[in-house]
């Protein structure tokens, strides 16, 4: 008798796709935001050379996958979540709103198209050409958690099942929620699945529990089942179908990152919590606005964050660093940056071997818009080499969701540089770069 991998869906496999000698380079960010420049004073680049607890890789995620097995992570990671394309048919986009007292933007990103050359034929050949290698990543003790609707969510478990074995199916969690919806020959689809896989028996597993009803914690446990069942001090352990995280709806919700398909904090931090541990590895190849590694910031794990999207990349970058969190590397494919004209530096002796700088982007232009409206926001290299950028210092908007102006100059004052040369950055809202560099006199 099978297991179940002798079951197969098919359709016409195609030979895995090349993903081709791609040539990576590095941004090593180190999360210093400002909002202005009122207490820069004596400030210094960062450490260079450290180990990074975070990654974002911007790119094809099997070109990102080649990669770190070429590093030897093979078998190294401890949870893999994806929330990948759907076969929805659908565009995806988003509306950014950039409002202050004397002026204000509004205008649409297209972010992604969840749309396919020959439907669901080409669809299964992505999932399963990417599934093959995201098992080879899981540790032995690993999981990974696939976020998928109604659409397809079929199709891809007997997928999961010819790779990992029915056997190692450990739940199919349904997260429900609530919302308003224009259907009127239908019931509302308020919910999504999620498909988890462990890749061994041995996986982990870390029991999540939920407060009990005020009847249950009134009457307790011993009139049905007696006196040897007490209430538990934590609670009720969960069950597969998850009401109590809400998605987010309101488009002033602090959470509400602008970014299509986002999903909450919650939810990921939930997952996260039940199959891997404090300092484990987790990654996530469709990384979307960044939510798994928010979520491994602020539990003490390490992550790897993948996406084709550079909108993604740098909405994710910017909540990282919004947040002052680890230091964490931005991987991308070799390209031009577009100059950043416009960029204005004063530079003068101060005290010491303290020199002090103004930056200024304030005559900067994107596509017709000032700079304080098109950019998400702007970095500083304090010590740049050529060939490289660090991020020491990242200029943000004082609002949560981009909202408000963004400061377009700083001033500062700046030791223990060796180089003698700064660079400068900054970011657009459709996940353009732009670059600058001045000598430090």
């Amino acid at each position: 008798m099978g297991d179940g991998r002798d079951v197969k869906l098919c359709w016409k496999r195609g030979e895995p796709p090349v993903s081709g000698n791609v040539t990576w380079e590095v941004e090593k960010v180190f999360p210093r935001p400002i909002i202005s420049s009122d207490d820069l004073f004596a400030i210094s680049p960062c450490q260079r050379d450290i180990d990074f607890p975070g990654r974002l890789i911007c790119g094809d995620n099997l070109a990102a996958m080649e990669m770190l097995f070429q590093e030897g992570y093979e078998g190294k990671i401890d949870l893999i979540y994806i929330d990948p394309p759907y076969l929805s048919e659908s565009h995806y986009s988003s509306r950014i709103e950039i409002k202050d007292k004397k002026a204000g933007y509004a205008f649409e990103r297209k972010v992604f198209n969840d749309n396919w050359e020959n439907g669901m034929s080409s669809y299964l050949e992505h999932m399963y050409h990417r599934l093959v290698p995201m098992k080879r990543l899981l540790g032995e003790n690993g999981s990974i958690f696939i976020h998928l609707d109604w659409h397809i969510c079929h199709y891809i478990k007997i997928i999961l099942d010819e790779l990992f074995s029915p056997d190692q199916l450990i739940n199919e969690i349904v997260w429900c929620y609530g919302g308003g919806s224009g259907a009127k020959r239908h019931f509302h689809r308020k919910h999504d699945v999620i498909l988890w896989y462990a890749k061994g028996g041995d996986y982990t597993f870390n029991p999540q529990y939920r407060p009990y009803t005020p009847g249950t914690r009134e009457r307790g446990l011993t009139r049905v089942k007696g006196d040897r069942y007490k209430l538990k001090d934590e609670g009720a352990i969960m069950q597969d179908w998850w009401t109590d995280i809400n998605k987010i709806l309101s488009p002033t919700a602090h959470e509400n990152l602008k970014f299509p398909t986002q999903k909450p904090l919650a939810l990921i931090s939930r997952i996260l919590e039940a199959a891997s541990n404090p300092g484990g590895l987790a990654a996530d190849f469709y990384g979307g606005s960044g939510t798994l590694a928010d979520a491994c910031e602020k539990s003490g794990r390490q992550w790897i964050a993948c996406d084709n999207s550079p909108i993604a990349l740098h909405t994710a970058a910017h909540r990282l660093i919004q947040q002052s969190a680890r230091p964490f590397a931005i991987y991308q494919p070799v390209g031009e940056r577009r100059a950043l004209l416009g960029l204005k530096v004063e530079a003068s002796p101060y005290r010491g071997d303290l020199k002090r700088y103004n930056v200024s982007l304030n005559d900067c232009q994107v596509e017709g818009l000032p700079g304080v409206y098109a950019f998400s926001y702007w970095a500083l290299d304090l010590d740049h080499e050529p060939g490289s950028f660090v991020s020491d210092l990242q200029v943000i908007r004082e609002k949560h969701n981009f909202n408000g102006p963004l400061t377009t100059e700083i001033g500062f004052t700046l030791s223990g540089q060796r180089g003698g040369a700064i660079g400068v950055k900054a970011y657009d809202f459709w996940g353009r770069e732009y670059y600058g560099v001045f000598k430090a006199q």
